[in-house]
């Protein structure tokens, strides 16, 4: 018996067979043991499955006639842990049993994943016991806290071990040369240090079978000594006959046996598991009669498994089990330390939501996550639309859709219709032609449902329907967190022009229990928030720092452009003040051209005008996103040998420091996106004039001729004190504008919104000397390395590329003076200071305001600010400071 994904299912769901199985009680117990526990693990392995993998259902092939779910019952034996759950149907017409599985829930479990069983063992009193899933997870983290290494070969002497005269008389009876006696009674008795066993059966089987728990239980409590071949009860020598056995080859089988067993380390020394053999002659009427097998097993530095924890999951269209390494990691991942990012609040914690879900984080003075919901997403006592805007222009564009949405409306007099043009693209998936839109219904007491509205008949419709019914139901899940218990069923309506809606199918399809329906306000708000999640949750750029995968929402203003009909929006300027999410969108917005419009990897072009900008974008989306987009410069997308044949759609960042120095970059990419198509292509082009930090000609259109504008006016980057400073320069900038910024194109600063109540700092320092000044960024770096800062939230700016090499040499040597005062600048550890293109190591950037731009650091040094126009003095200035999140120090020499 295997477990198979079942992919032709009419649930909207994960369905795993686990083929044909014996149900009843009754019938199960008189099956035969091994076939009856065969089945009833394929099972649990399904279900644990599931509850790891955002839920899903068990088809089980009836394999007993006559069988009845009311009167016989079912017969497995699953963990009571597991059963809360767990529903079941049984489907008579077709011998069908179902096991519904909602989603593991780590707050009302206490630990992240579902486990058969930890296989982690431990010594509790006289017993070898394996450790349940939350005993295991205090002992990962004890080990986790301690990281104690056992160094000391004698740890297990009679000094170093608690536990008295028994400890001392099994330490000596283990190094003793003397020979035992058949059937000797030992003067000492089990304890938490000391185990006794007997062979039963073949040797070596004895050995495989019970020697992985014994060591894992010694090595994870506090060490002890195994004697096989010793009467538990009796305490009575036994051992094994001489000629049983040949004592190298048990000693080689032991050793083996040990070698193999699985380990996590949390340190770094990856310690061995250290154990000692000794073979205790053991005489009878004089004569060597055979064996006691001594085994001295120390205290492990980590956690020792007696085999790979039984722990699964549904990856890839497989069930897999989870490694040691995997399971222990995911197990103690904890959410990131916020200590150094005040400015975020948690609002849905790993500890509280399902096993594949992230920490989300939201900006402090942006609103609650809860509040989110209750904006775009009311749950009222009437049948809402949202959002109201799509739903009226759908209307407009589709005669008879008011029509459907009335006939929904009948049945279902209260809850909220959310509308999308796309929710396949709304969850990552590609879009289908044909699709007029989506709306996804959910309402108390009710399951939801997700209504497809098509514009013509296509074989295919239901796969497509039940995939991205499926694919909704997993992201609100294992993306939004959500622990309830969680269907959709799909359900398309064909709308041809000039004829009655048809219902094309949805009702025929499989039931689901009744605990499936949203029962109460609570449900359907935790539901909505789980949504919210989904549609505006993107990856944070700090997810690196943090140390974890981090989930932030995007602002009001981002969301409605990821939001918009690409295919009526091909040409766009976006104007984004400094740090309102410009680079941010821009990657969002790429990976949902991928989906609406069908791309190919190489099919999308990211363009900016700074190496290090670029490669960050390389690094952080397209290797991790499998190839959404190739990233390059301005310099390199005009060079004359490069092949851009297959770009269909262009992204443009930074575009207010592009120039047209290498040639007409705009027309280029016009040229690309129009080239050999009905349609053009998408061009989408981000712009902040605020941050223009050069006076050539940008090769921007004017600004009469950038029609179709919108704007990015809410910024939530940086600290308190920065964003006023920012302000400031940002008027200096609007009264006196360099003359190669559009008139007019300034005007948004009047709009703008700032994030408050976010502690951070501003200093402003000037210096007799370029010595002193450097001296004191390293002792500040030095403060900051301290209190848990790290050299990557650390960058330096200059004015000049040509300064750097000189502010590398001077701060590299201050700062391995202040790392240790008694060592002259030529010793001592090098500090590591490398420019921006390194943007993801673990260093302090040192690079010049200019290939600094679109990045940012928690703490930033601007060394000497000067432009070489003094036109774009203001510029340079609010560049420098708009990458500083928390700490922004502006030092200056005075000669």
């Amino acid at each position: 018996m295997s477990l198979k994904i079942d992919l032709e299912t009419d649930f909207a769901e994960c369905v795993l067979n686990a083929g044909k199985v014996i149900l009843g009680c009754t019938q199960r117990n008189e099956m035969d043991p091994h076939l009856q526990e065969e089945q009833n693990q394929i099972i649990l392995r399904a279900i644990c499955a599931l509850l790891n993998s955002g839920g899903g259902v068990v088809k089980i092939e009836i394999a007993n006639k006559n069988y009845n779910y009311e009167t016989h019952g079912v017969g497995l034996n699953v963990p009571s842990v597991f059963k809360h759950y767990l529903d079941e149907m049984q489907q008579k017409d077709k011998d069908l049993f179902f096991i519904f599985v909602k989603s593991w829930n780590a707050r009302a479990s206490g630990v992240r994943l579902a486990t058969l069983s930890s296989n982690l063992y431990h010594r509790h009193q006289t017993s070898t016991d394996v450790m349940t899933s939350q005993e295991a997870l205090a002992f990962l983290r004890r080990r986790i806290q301690t990281l104690q290494n056992i160094h000391d070969s004698n740890l297990l002497s009679p000094q170093n071990v608690q536990g008295g005269n028994i400890n001392v008389s099994a330490a000596a009876l283990f190094h003793s040369s003397d020979h035992l006696q058949y059937l000797q009674k030992l003067n000492f008795t089990k304890s938490e240090h000391v185990e006794f066993k007997r062979f039963s059966g073949e040797i070596l089987q004895c050995f495989a079978k019970h020697l992985p728990s014994c060591v894992s239980a010694f090595a994870n409590t506090e060490g002890g000594y195994i004697f096989w071949g010793v009467h538990e009860e009796t305490l009575q020598v036994i051992g094994y006959k001489k000629e049983e056995i040949d004592c190298t080859s048990l000693e080689g089988f032991i050793s083996s046996c040990i070698r193999k067993l699985p380990a996590h380390h949390f340190c770094t020394q990856r310690c061995e598991i250290k154990h000692k053999i000794n073979l205790l002659e053991v005489h009878k009427q004089g004569v060597l009669y055979g064996y006691v097998c001594a085994i001295k097993v120390e205290q492990f530095c980590c956690a020792l498994f007696a085999k790979e924890p039984s722990a699964w999951q549904v990856k890839n269209n497989c069930v897999r089990q989870l490694a040691t390494n995997e399971w222990a990691a995911w197990m103690t991942e904890t959410d990131p330390d916020l200590s150094r990012f005040p400015e975020l609040v948690l609002e849905l914690s790993l500890s509280s939501s399902t096993p594949c879900s992230r920490s989300v984080c939201t900006h402090k003075n942006s609103e609650t996550l809860r509040e989110q919901q209750r904006r775009y997403f009311p749950v009222s006592d009437s049948l809402e639309y949202r959002p109201q805007s799509l739903y009226k222009e759908l209307c407009s564009q589709h005669i008879g859709l008011r029509n459907v949405m009335f006939r929904v409306k009948n049945t279902v007099p209260k809850g909220i219709l959310i509308f999308s043009r796309s929710w396949a693209v709304d969850v990552g998936l590609q879009e289908k032609q044909g699709v007029i839109c989506d709306a996804l219904l959910l309402s108390q007491n009710k399951i939801p449902v997700l209504y497809t509205i098509l514009s013509k008949r296509d074989e295919h419709w239901k796969d497509y329907s039940m995939t991205v019914a499926r694919t909704l139901k997993q992201k609100l899940v294992n993306t939004g967190g959500y622990t309830g218990k969680l269907c959709i069923i799909p359900s398309a309506f064909l709308l041809e022009p000039g004829k009655t809606s048809d219902a094309l199918y949805g009702l025929n399809l499989q039931k689901y229990p009744e605990s499936y329906k949203l029962m109460t306000t609570q449900d359907m708000e935790a539901l909505l928030q789980s949504l919210v999640i989904v549609l505006r949750g993107f990856r944070s750029f700090l997810s690196e720092e943090l140390g974890s995968e981090v989930l932030n929402l995007l602002t009001d203003k981002q969301y409605e452009l990821l939001s918009m009909n690409f295919r009526s929006t091909r040409e766009l300027f976006v104007h984004g003040l400094p740090g309102s999410g410009k680079t941010v969108l821009a990657l969002r917005i790429m990976e949902k051209i991928r989906n609406v419009f069908h791309c190919q990897p190489g099919e999308i072009l990211y363009i900016c005008e700074n190496k290090p900008l670029q490669e960050f974008v390389s690094v952080s989306y397209i290797f991790s996103h499998k190839h959404i987009c190739q990233a390059v410069t301005r310099r390199a997308f005009l060079q004359p040998n490069a092949n851009f044949e297959n770009i269909q759609h262009i992204i443009i960042d930074e575009a207010q420091n592009f120039r047209t120095e290498n040639g007409d970059w705009y027309e280029k990419a016009k040229t690309i996106t129009r080239r050999g198509r009905a349609r053009p292509g998408i061009l989408w082009i981000f712009i902040d004039y605020f941050q223009t930090s050069h006076m050539d000609c940008s090769g921007l259109p004017p600004l009469s001729e950038q029609q179709i504008r919108e704007v990015l006016i809410k910024v939530v980057r940086n600290a308190d004190p920065i964003a006023n400073y920012l302000q400031e320069i940002m008027h200096e900038v609007r009264e006196n504008p360099p003359p190669n910024i559009p008139v007019g194109s300034l005007n948004i600063l009047n709009e703008v919104e700032m994030a408050h109540s976010v502690p951070g700092n501003l200093e402003i320092r000037e210096y007799s000397d370029l010595e002193r000044m450097v001296v004191y960024i390293a002792e500040t770096c030095q403060m900051f390395l301290r209190n848990g800062y790290s050299y990557k939230d650390i960058a330096v700016l200059c004015s000049k590329a040509a300064d750097i090499d000189t502010y590398k040499q001077n701060l590299q040597s201050a700062m391995r003076r202040r790392r240790n005062p008694q060592l002259n600048e030529e010793s001592g550890p090098l500090v590591q200071i490398k420019d921006a293109s390194e943007i993801k190591g673990n260093h302090i950037v040192l690079d010049s305001v200019r290939r600094f731009s679109g990045l940012e650091r928690n703490i930033v040094f601007g060394i000497s600010p000067r432009a070489a126009e003094p036109a774009v003095f203001h510029n340079l200035l609010l560049c420098l400071a708009s990458r500083a999140r928390k700490y922004l120090y502006i030092l200056k020499v005075s000669n």
